[in-house]
Formats: structure tokens, C-alpha cells, sequence
């Protein structure tokens, strides 16, 4: 198979793990490689797919006094022995249709799946803790990708393994797993994948799978908790060699890839969603209102819709304005002097969008939140304050997020540059100014008594209630102050510009996401 950059974000990968299900017969290897190889071109659009191997030093692994004994797992490793010649023969004929897979449960076969050019290195749950071996992978797999698995791993063991491959640089990702052949569905647990993946993020990447080999479900469940790794035993039953009970044969397996492909589809994508939101909102229209005039109306050119004009009712004619271009943000004004009643189509007006300037303005302030590295919760909602409106906001105007506000109050003010609170005060909230980021001019008036103080980051200043204060941003990049206080109040913010307390228009809420 011709090599390529795997991006597990986009195309999930899919192991088949032929283990020892090739009862050491060539012929019978090859034929699983063919069979599978068959079924999986019709998923190949949406999954890569790579076969597995395990290799074993069986001279050095198995221990002499064990190798003539009853021990039915070093039967099995000895019975289905390959020959080094056996082995080329096969991973040659794997490569033209797979990536190819190997995992080393000794020091010798890490050597040799380095030599024979495999694309991944996988580490078994029963290694995850052999730490001679992990050093070795280690030392030997810089440029080789490694995958592991995290069967009966607690916390702390998890916690080491990760830890240690993150200090050598290893290109690696883990898979949960569960170390029981075959699993039952109670003790699958998926939640605890999700729970690793909150710790450590893009490196929890898959789920290595032995249930029952009729179980479809968990695939499914796995790919839509963020799985995109997927391993799973596959066997050919033939009338001479039987598959084990978490192996899956043909039908089996390709029953489990419709389930994973159609997760995949129904998955989607947010590109794929925005593609088609907008036949989803052509959909939406048939049901919206229409914005209708109360009675005839004369309307010089220029002259503004007002509220009073119009009702809204359904349904609406092509081209006429909707219940959903109507908000606080938009104004709309006549293009014409004309005499008009029912239906207002959009063509006879000009329309005025606020919306555009708060979304420009959460911008900014998304800008300055990341250059002053100051810490926000994603589901903050930002106040705004356009004082004496939204044309004049970057001149005087304010942008903050409130944090907590109890017996005590904790606010972020967000200052972009240039830009100035005005003059005001506050009769029972008493606030101290902390200052996170750039560099403030803080003008105050304390029983008529003018003084101007200078904050650069670092300072804090305390303003009692009664002290008259403006301040604003004198540095280019802006600034943000951390604003402590006792109880803030709605209604005891005190402004010496009359037309500000008049303007009941002046605040501005939107999310910062």
C-alpha cells in the first residue's frame, strides 16, 4: 500500500488484529489478507485500514523447561510458528493491501519490526507496564508511529505510561481497552473513555474491542465519544482451523463496518453541516411571519420604520420582510417617498445592521482577552456598554465580563485603546481596580478635589463609593483590569452625563463564543 499521511481526525483507522489466527499455515494467512482485503474496498472511502501482527522471540520469550509442557498458550505460540522466510512472504503480500501493524511482546521483536519497515509499532495492555520493554520501544521507534493499548490499566499506570512516552517524544496514541476475551457489554465501561480524553485530550484516540463478535453496537457509541482508532481480531473459519469466541469471521466484521460507517455518515462534519444550512434555512422560511403595515401608509424617502407601523402575520409573500429581520440591532429606513398598506418588501427599503458592530466588537475583545493571556471561562457573556451609542463606542465605551457578583463582586473590564469610561460614581459599591494588562489613566474627583493616577500592570487602586471616576486606556494594545468590589447593583451607577442615564439602550449583551 502506497504510503500517506494518516489524519485520524478525518478518517478513522480501522485494525484488523490477525494475532495468532494464522495457525501458522501460510496459506490459510493469506487467505484471511485476501478475504478481508475483499470486503474492506467498499468502506475504503471513508476508513484506512491496516492489518496487525505479533511477533515473539519464541527461542528467548518462552522459557526452555515450558517449551515441551502443557502450558496451552506456549502450545499455541509454537504451534503456529512462522518461519523468517514464511514471514517476508507475508508481510509482502499484507502491504499491497494494508498498512501494516506489528506488536513485540520482547526486546528482539522490537528490533525486527523496525527493520522490516512497519507503519505502526502496537504496545499490548499486558506490556503497558513492562518497563524494560517500554524503554526499548523507546530508544528504538523515533521515527516509527506507536500505538497502545490501555487494558486493565488504573489511573496511576495510565497516568505512568503517558507520562513516560511524553517525555521521550514519541509520536504515539493510546486506545482504551478492555482486557477480557470476550467482553461482556456491562463491562465495556465507554464512559471511562470519555474521562480519559478530558484528561489528555487528542492522545486518547481509539478503542481496542473484545466483545462478542455479533456486538455492533459500541462501535457506534465509540465513534461518536470522539474514537477514531478501532481494533478488531478477525479469523477465517474454515473446516480445519476454528476462530476463538471475540474473533470476528467475515460477515461478522462486515456487519460491524456498516455500523461504523453509517456512524461516520451520520456523524458528519461541521463543514458538511454549513453546507447545508442553507437549504435548511430555505426550508425554515415558508414558516416565518410576515411584517405587514397597519393601515395605508404615506412614507417620505428616508423616513423610519417604526414598531407602531407594522404587525407581524403569517404567511408571508416572496420578497417581503420577515419576523426574522426584525430585531433591536436593525433599522430599516423607506427608499422612496410612497403610499403603502399590507405587505413591506424588502426591495422599497435600506437597511441599518448594529449587529455587525457588537460582532466586530467581541472581536476585539477576543483579541485582547488572547494577547493579554488573561483566563475567561468559553461560556463567558460579555456586557457591553456603548454609552452614547455604537457609533462613538470606541471613543467611550466599555466592555466587561462579570465573573461573580454576591456579597462580594468580581468583574473584568476590558479597555480597547484610546477608549474611555465616562465620569460616574456609585453611592454603595466600593470597588478596587487591579490592573492585569497594558497601561490605565484613572482621573478622580474626591470632595472636589482632582487627581489623575497612572496604573500599569501590577497596581491596584481602591475607589470609595461617592468618588467621581473616569478612566481609560492609554496603551496601544488595550487594556484589562480586574475589578474587586463589594455587592454591584443595577441601578447605583451614577452618571454626570445626563443623556447617558437617559440612554436605555446603552447596554449590549452577546456571548464571547
Amino acid at each position: 500500500m502506497k504510503k500517506k499521511i494518516l489524519d485520524f481526525s478525518k478518517r478513522p483507522l480501522v485494525i484488523l488484529e490477525m494475532a495468532n489466527n494464522h495457525m501458522g499455515d501460510i496459506t490459510h494467512a493469506q487467505k484471511i489478507i485476501s478475504k478481508y482485503s475483499n470486503l474492506t474496498k467498499k468502506f475504503r472511502k471513508n476508513i484506512d485500514f491496516a492489518i496487525k501482527f505479533q511477533f515473539r522471540d519464541l527461542n528467548s520469550y518462552i522459557h526452555n523447561s515450558y517449551k515441551d509442557g502443557e502450558n496451552k498458550y506456549v502450545k499455541r505460540f509454537l504451534e503456529t510458528k512462522l518461519s523468517n522466510s514464511e514471514w517476508n512472504k507475508l508481510l509482502d503480500y499484507a502491504k499491497k493491501n494494508f498498512f501494516t501493524i506489528c506488536t513485540p511482546f520482547d526486546e528482539k521483536s522490537v528490533d525486527r519490526i523496525v527493520r522490516l519497515n512497519f507503519n505502526f509499532m502496537k504496545i499490548a495492555s499486558c506490556s503497558m507496564d513492562e518497563w524494560p520493554l517500554l524503554e526499548h520501544i523507546a530508544s528504538k521507534t523515533k521515527k516509527i508511529k506507536l500505538i497502545a493499548s490501555l487494558g486493565g490499566g488504573d489511573d496511576q499506570s495510565i497516568r505512568n505510561i503517558i507520562s513516560f512516552f511524553s517525555s521521550k517524544n514519541n509520536n504515539i496514541k493510546y486506545l482504551y481497552c478492555v482486557a477480557k476475551y470476550p467482553t461482556d457489554p456491562s463491562n465495556l465501561n465507554l464512559s471511562y473513555f470519555s474521562y480519559l480524553k478530558k484528561i489528555y485530550g487528542d492522545k486518547i484516540m481509539g478503542f481496542s474491542t473484545h466483545e462478542n463478535p455479533d456486538e455492533e453496537i459500541s462501535v457506534s457509541m465509540a465513534y461518536a465519544m470522539g474514537a477514531r482508532i478501532f481494533e478488531k481480531h478477525v479469523a477465517l473459519e474454515t473446516k480445519k482451523y476454528k476462530k476463538n469466541l471475540y474473533s470476528v469471521n467475515v460477515i461478522q466484521f462486515e456487519k460491524w463496518l456498516k455500523s461504523l460507517n453509517n456512524s461516520i455518515l451520520r456523524f458528519g462534519s461541521v463543514n458538511g453541516r454549513n453546507k447545508f444550512l442553507e437549504e435548511e434555512k430555505q426550508n425554515l422560511l415558508i414558516f416565518k411571519r410576515g411584517v405587514y403595515l397597519k393601515d395605508k401608509t404615506l412614507k417620505n424617502k428616508n423616513d423610519k420604520l417604526k414598531k407602531n407601523d407594522f404587525f407581524l402575520a403569517y404567511p408571508a409573500v416572496k420578497g417581503q420582510l420577515l419576523s426574522n429581520d426584525i430585531s433591536k440591532f436593525k433599522t430599516y429606513y423607506f427608499k422612496s417617498k410612497m403610499s403603502i398598506s399590507g405587505p413591506i418588501l424588502k426591495k422599497n427599503l435600506i437597511l441599518k445592521n448594529d449587529r455587525k458592530n457588537i460582532e466586530e466588537i467581541r472581536n476585539k475583545i477576543s483579541q485582547l482577552i488572547d494577547i493579554s493571556k488573561v483566563i475567561v471561562r468559553n461560556d463567558s457573556k460579555l456586557e457591553i456598554s456603548h454609552h452614547t451609542g455604537i457609533k462613538n463606542f470606541y471613543k467611550i465605551g466599555l466592555t466587561m465580563i462579570t465573573i461573580h457578583n454576591s456579597k462580594y463582586c468580581k468583574k473584568l473590564l476590558f479597555l480597547l485603546n484610546k477608549q474611555s469610561h465616562p465620569e460616574q460614581y456609585h453611592k454603595k459599591k466600593q470597588e478596587t481596580f487591579f490592573l492585569l494588562f497594558g497601561k490605565v489613566r484613572l482621573e478622580l474627583i474626591d470632595k472636589k478635589k482632582k487627581f489623575v493616577k497612572i496604573l500599569k500592570a501590577g497596581d491596584i487602586f481602591t475607589i470609595k463609593p461617592g468618588v467621581i471616576h473616569k478612566f481609560s486606556s492609554i496603551s496601544t494594545q488595550g487594556s484589562v483590569i480586574e475589578e474587586l468590589s463589594t455587592s454591584s447593583f443595577k441601578n447605583d451607577s451614577y452618571y454626570l452625563d445626563k443623556k447617558i442615564t437617559k440612554n436605555k439602550n446603552r447596554k449590549t449583551f452577546i456571548s464571547l463564543n
